[in-house]
Order: structure tokens, then sequence, then C-alpha cells
């Protein structure tokens, strides 16, 4: 897209900020706009498109869609494998279909009957808005090999494809479940819309993944590498990336300058371009706080560092953002972006960001996106942007995410399913490259960054010679495929299985006996207070309970060792006046590495439950009464239920460990437990609330 399509774009997102009015974030009813976008990027192109009466179809580079006179849409993939994925069930017949806009980037289509308006981008996504309500079934065709969600947008995936649905109305009551043939069904309200992404949408650039090696370069001392430095790098990769934000930018939540001006900007470009290397630099579209309500919380120095600031998760401050982006493009010319973190709870923002970034770097140019957390924290993420980007990089902090070979494929790698270049942060010694990681790795299809400038760069340079660099070599790519298709002919079994545990854990627990330990609360437990210095005093014991007193957002919490090998817990708790809500009260338990499980309530009246990292908002109850809460689990899976009495207990999610809570716990943690188990903070404490605790209980 050239300067003057990006303006016209640029001009129908933000009409209202123009007029005065506050920044907001693109929606799913204004990404309809036949006008946005109409050109194709990265090759992703609509090949052919016709409507008439009673059916339409549409062809694009990687799926193809029919719609059907007897209200059926079925949707095919066309890369890699030829093969059907899903059908939307529209309830009534196809009438009055007519082409209104066509072209290489888009076709859009209005029917009658349903009276709907359907636009298809090159990228295979299918866009479809309502105009008064409707009820759509999903049918899945194909086994769920991996599953992802984040309210009702979801991602299902085997080794050979994927498919996504994406809502206007997140917290729409769908009934996803990947097990059964409907695996969604969506009431939708007038004016809402539902989106469907065939995966892959681009082809995956083998070339490229073999060739590129990113050197990943990071300081809170120095953001410009002396040029000695710099040429020696020319070993380990043909790509730098300039990441220490606050090194680099004079203020770099407000602005992208040079901290140490331009010439010096300007002397790191001149070395690295005259080594042959390219480079990208650190902004970040969820951090950058200017003109927005989260200004005040910027920070730009090490000293008396209190941790990061909140981001934005939404997209309002996209057009802020873009302009600055553009600035860094057009006056200091790095090679590409790097973007740190994106919008995690708004897809359409998300895609509107991903295309406007690429027109903003080029089609040439190197965008990397750092997506550890994609759409909201559940290992739920868009394709269809993430189209758009060169590399991806996912698990910062997520190390006891390591060990699950689904984590590995279907999330960081992405293979056939965004077909970008998946990367693994390495940046954490307790989680260094190892030879068995870097196997499991590229059998995924994953790739590392070199490291440099990092405490841990010595031993992580040592393995990635031994076992990683000399395996990237055309004859990785028969590799990954063999191993692909030995899995693939497994899922249907792991299916099986995954469906004989969910029928034993709908039924009541077996075979548990009495709880290995059992908390009633007359005393203070023998635990290890873990305490924000916010909270002065913040336990102590009323009429059988434990009363947990402390501001919204911080951390106060017993810490009990606890070495069993627990099959599930119970605990019954009173929220109250507590103000947390990732840092509402909750019990979690903890196994040696990471993994853990915790449950407990909100503020605004959601139950919640953290899975491996995963955060899930579940079912609504009175903050002021009990709630019981259960979480039990088996082999590879488990589910999570409440009651209000303890009795008949309600499934609200059921979740997948994959192993990782089989073995011995290491602890259980009770009070304001956050959403990571960690002793850390938000930057706004909120004010002071009281939890209660009357049972803990693990089986």
């Amino acid at each position: 897209m050239g300067v003057c399509a990006l303006s016209s774009v640029v001009g129908l997102l933000c009409a209202g900020v123009g007029a005065g009015g506050p920044p907001a974030a693109p929606t799913f009813q204004e990404l309809m706009d036949p006008a946005l976008f109409p050109e194709p990027q990265r090759g992703m192109v609509v090949q052919a498109a016709a409507a008439k009466g009673d059916s339409f179809h549409v062809i694009t580079t990687g799926a193809q869609i029919v719609g059907e006179a007897g209200g059926r849409v079925r949707f095919a993939q066309r890369i890699g494998t030829s093969r059907r994925v899903v059908t939307l069930e529209l309830g009534v017949p196809i009438r009055g279909a007519k082409l209104t806009h066509s072209g290489p980037g888009r076709a859009c289509i209005s029917l009658s009957s349903p009276p709907v308006s359907i636009r298809v981008n090159g990228d295979s996504l299918f866009m479809l808005h309502v105009h008064e309500p409707l009820t759509i079934r999903v049918r899945s065709h194909i086994a769920p090999g991996w599953s992802g969600s984040f309210g009702a947008n979801h991602l299902l995936a085997d080794e050979l494809g994927a498919f996504g649905l994406y809502c206007s109305e997140r917290d729409l009551p769908d009934g996803f479940d990947p097990y059964s043939e409907t695996v969604a069904t969506y009431p939708l309200p007038a004016d809402a819309v539902l989106w469907v992404g065939v995966c892959p949408p681009k082809p995956y650039d083998w070339e490229r993944s073999l060739k590129d090696n990113v050197v990943w370069h990071w300081s809170n001392v120095e953001g410009y590498p002396p040029d000695e430095e710099l040429r020696a790098w020319r070993e380990y990769g043909n790509i730098v990336l300039l990441q220490s934000e606050v090194m680099l930018w004079k203020d770099w939540n407000r602005s992208f300058v040079p901290r140490e001006g331009a010439l010096e900007f300007g002397r790191v470009r001149r070395t690295l371009h005259d080594l042959g290397m390219r480079f990208i630099v650190y902004t970040s579209p969820y951090y950058f706080l200017k003109g927005t309500a989260l200004e005040p919380h910027a920070m730009n120095s090490f000293e008396d560092f209190a941790g990061w600031p909140p981001g934005t998760p939404t997209g309002e401050n996209m057009e802020l953002f873009l302009a600055e982006i553009t600035k860094v493009m057009r006056e200091y010319r790095p090679d590409g972006l790097y973007f740190d973190g994106q919008y995690t709870e708004n897809p359409a923002a998300l895609y509107a960001l991903a295309r406007r970034a690429r027109a903003i770097v080029g089609e040439a140019g190197i965008l990397e996106w750092h997506s550890t957390g994609a759409l909201g924290a559940g290992q739920c993420y868009l394709p269809q942007a993430d189209a758009y980007v060169d590399f991806i990089l996912r698990g910062e902090g997520a190390g006891h995410l390591y060990a699950d070979f689904d984590y590995l494929r279907y999330f960081v790698s992405g293979y056939n399913i965004n077909n970008c270049i998946g990367v693994l942060c390495n940046n954490d010694d307790r989680y260094a490259a190892s030879a068995d990681l870097t196997d499991r790795l590229l059998r995924a299809n994953a790739r590392y960054h070199t490291l440099a400038g990092w405490i841990a760069q010595p031993a992580v340079m040592d393995e990635l010679r031994a076992h990683y660099i000399p395996r990237l070599t055309p004859g990785l790519r028969a590799f990954v495929d063999e191993q692909a298709r030995e899995r693939q002919a497994e899922i249907a079994t792991r299916v099986a299985a995954a469906k004989a545990e969910r029928e034993a854990l709908a039924g009541p627990p077996r075979g548990w006996g009495d709880p290995v330990l059992n908390l009633t609360f007359d005393a203070m437990p023998a635990a290890t207070p873990v305490v924000s210095p916010l909270n002065p005093a913040p336990f102590s014991i009323r009429d059988h309970a434990l009363a947990v007193r402390g501001r919204a957002h911080t951390y106060a919490f017993l810490r009990i060792p606890l070495q069993v090998k627990a099959r599930g817990m119970i605990v019954k708790l009173s929220h109250g006046t507590d103000g947390g809500m990732s840092w509402g009260p909750a019990v979690m338990l903890r196994w040696p590495g990471g993994a853990g499980i915790r449950i407990g309530t909100r503020s605004d009246g959601r139950l919640q439950a953290d899975v491996l990292g995963r955060q899930y908002l579940l079912d609504t109850s009175d903050p002021a009464k009990w709630v019981f809460l259960r979480a039990r689990w088996l082999g590879r899976s488990g589910v999570i239920e409440w009651s209000v009495d303890g009795a008949d207990p309600k499934a609200t999610l059921w979740f997948q460990h994959n192993g990782a809570f089989t073995g011995e716990t290491a602890e259980l943690l009770i009070g304001k437990v956050p959403y990571n188990g960690e002793p850390q903070d938000y930057p706004d404490p909120g004010a002071v609330g009281e939890s209660l605790f009357d049972i803990v209980q693990v089986y």
C-alpha cells in the first residue's frame, strides 16, 4: 500500500478524532468498509469472486469459500492440504446474493436473506456483518489437535491447518466445545460481526526461516553498541534487533527519539549496513502511552525501577502510535520494527494494526511482534493479523510451558497456521536452550534468536553452535513435515482419550478419599506470609475464617510447602470488599518448575482461573456471598466447577494441562495471590478491601 492509500485508511479509521472526539479503537464494524485495505499485501489476494441469486463463491490465496442456497457457507483450505475445514449454518436459505465490490485485495457481497453484509480479504479472512439477529452454528471438519480461546474468539488447529472464529461480541455465550461437531453456536444480535479465518493464509517461507537469524540485543546500560561489538555479531546472524527500549529512546512510552541523538543512531545504521546486515528497532503499540489516560504511568529510567507501566490492550492509542512509527521509519531509516506487545483484547485493532504497520515498513521491510500474550493470554491468536509479520516471538516468562510440546508446536511455531517464523524467547537462565529443548523446538518448526547483551549469552551461543545452527539446512523441511504427518496420524487417538477423560470428569470425583490437606481456619495455619509492603498485617482469623485485608491490586498470601500428587482442590471463599481483579482472592497450587493452577474471584463478580499461565474469566457470582470452587484433573485434562452451597457443582471450564499436573506439587498459595503466583504489585495499588476464606482442601 502506498502513502496515499495509507492516508485514506487513516482518515477512515479516525474520522472522529479530527472532529475533537477522543481516540477510539478500531471496531469489527468499521473494518467492513470496502474502502479500507482495498489492495492486497504480502502476496495474499482474492483470485476470484462471484455472487448471484442463491449462492456465492470466493477464492483467495489460502481458501475457497462457497455460500449455498440452503443456508450453508463452506470453507476449504488450499495451502499445504486441500480439504474442507469448517461450515457455517445460517439457519435460513441464501437469497439475493450480490457482488458489490471486487478486486485483488477484497470482495464484498450483500445478501437479502439473511440480511447480512460479507467481506472476504485476500488473507482468507471472512467477515460477516448481520443487520438483524441471526443464530449461526459452526461445524468443524477437522479433529481438534489443539485449540485456544479468548471469550467468544477461538482458534482450532491440527498439524495440517486451522480455522479461527472471532466475534465483535466478546462475551457472547457460544457454547464452544472443540470435541463436538458443532463447535460453537453464535446467537448474534443485530449489528454484530463474526469472522472466520481459514489457515494458513500464506505459504511458509522455508528459505528465509533457514537464512535469516536475528541477533537480539538488550541492555539497561547502553542502547547503541560500539562498532567493534556490532562487527562481532556478524558471525551470529544477518539481522540485528536493538530492543533496549529505555536506553534506545529518550522517552520510550511517549515518543521514539534517539536517546544518543540522530547522529549516533546513524552511526549504528551505517556500520550494520556496511556489514551487509539489516536492523530493526524497538517500538511498542501496547506501551505507547502518549495521549492516553495511562500517560502518567510512563517511566524512562532504571533508577528506582518499580516495574513496567500498564499497557493499552484495546487499541485506542493506535493513531498516535502509527504516526510515531511513521516518523521513525522516515527520519531514522531502520530496516523495520519490533513491537513489544500488541492489542491483547481487541481482534479488530490487532488486525488493523498489522495491516497498517506493514504498509509503514513496506513490503520488503522487517516486522517482528513480541506476542507472548497474543489475545487474552489464553493462547488464542489471530493468524490473519500475524500473516503480515515476519517473526513472532513468544514465551517470555512462560518457561514452565516449554515442556509442553503442543505449546511449542501450535502457539510458538504456528506452522501451517499463521506460517510466520515463530521464535521461542530464550532470555531466561532458568529455561535456557538445551539439546532437548532445541530438538523439540525444531520438530515443532520454531526458531531461536541469537542473544547479545544478555547475561546468558555465552551459554546460549554454545548451545546454538552445537545443536541448533547445524540443523538449519534444507533437509529440515522433510524432517519437520514427516514429524507432522506422524503426529497427525495420532490425533484421533488423542481426541478419543480426551473425550474419555471428559466423560470421567463429568461425574463426581472418583477415589479421592480424605483430603491430604484440610484447612478450616480455627487458627492461623503454619505458613510463610508473602506480603506487599503496602499491606501491613493483612491476615487474621475471624469466626473460623481467614480474613485477608489489603489493597486491591497488591499481593498478600500464605505459602505452604506441599509435596503431594494432587488430583484436585476445593476452596470456599467470600470475595467481600476486595477490589482485586487479577489480584483477587484465590488459591493456587504450584509444581516444581512453575506450572500452576489458580482459582478465585474478581471484584467485577466473575469467577476466575489461571491454568498454566492462561487466564480465564468464568461465570458470575455475588461477591457478598460464599462460593465453592473446585478444580480437579486426570492425566491430561481437567475441569473447574462451582456452586453456592457445595452441592451439585456446575462445570465452568474444561482445560488441558497435558501432563503438567501429574507430578508432586511444590506449594499451596492462599490469599491475594496474583494471576501468576508471584509477589508483585500492579502499578496502581487500589483501595483497601477484605476477603474471607472458610475452607481450603487438597485431595
